[in-house]
C-alpha cells in the first residue's frame, strides 16, 4: 500500500501524542506541559486549514464555519492553561468540531476522499489517546 505524502505526515503527527502519553504515563515531569501544547499545536493548524480553504474560497464563504474554526482555537487556547483532565476532554471537543465544521460542503468539495478518510481516522486516533492521557492523570 502507498501513501501519499499528507498520509505519511499525517501519521507521522500521531507521533508526538503518543510520546507524550507515553511521557504522563511515565510520570516525566514536563508529560503533561507537551503534551497540552502539542495539542493545542496541531488543533491551532487544523483551525487555520479551515481558515485556508474558507479564505481560498471567498464566494462560498460561510461565517458559521469561519467563526467556529476560530472558537476552537481559542477553546484549546484556554484548555492549555486548565489541569489536563480538564484540558484532554476540551481538546478532544475541539477537534471533533473542527470535524464537524469540515463535513460542511465547502470542505467536502476541497478535500480529496482520501483526505476525508485519512481525518476521521487521525481524530479517532487522537480521541482514543486524551482518553488514554485523561485516565492517566487520574
Amino acid at each position: 500500500m502507498t501513501f501519499s505524502i499528507s498520509e505519511k505526515l499525517g501519521y507521522a503527527g500521531l507521533l508526538p501524542f503518543i510520546a507524550g502519553l507515553f511521557a504522563v504515563v511515565l510520570g516525566y515531569e514536563q508529560g503533561e506541559a507537551f503534551y497540552k501544547l502539542y495539542s493545542l499545536l496541531i488543533l491551532a493548524f487544523m483551525a487555520g486549514g479551515c481558515w485556508g480553504v474558507e479564505q481560498a474560497n471567498p464566494d462560498e464563504m460561510d461565517a458559521i464555519p469561519l467563526e467556529l474554526a476560530i472558537g476552537v482555537f481559542l477553546w484549546g487556547l484556554l484548555a492549555y492553561f486548565l489541569p489536563t483532565n480538564v484540558a484532554c476532554l476540551m481538546f478532544m471537543v475541539g477537534f471533533w468540531l473542527l470535524l464537524w465544521t469540515e463535513s460542511n460542503p465547502i470542505f467536502r468539495r476541497s478535500y480529496a476522499d482520501s483526505y476525508i478518510r485519512l481525518r476521521n481516522i487521525l481524530t479517532a486516533a487522537v480521541t482514543v489517546i486524551n482518553i488514554a492521557v485523561f485516565v492517566a492523570v487520574h
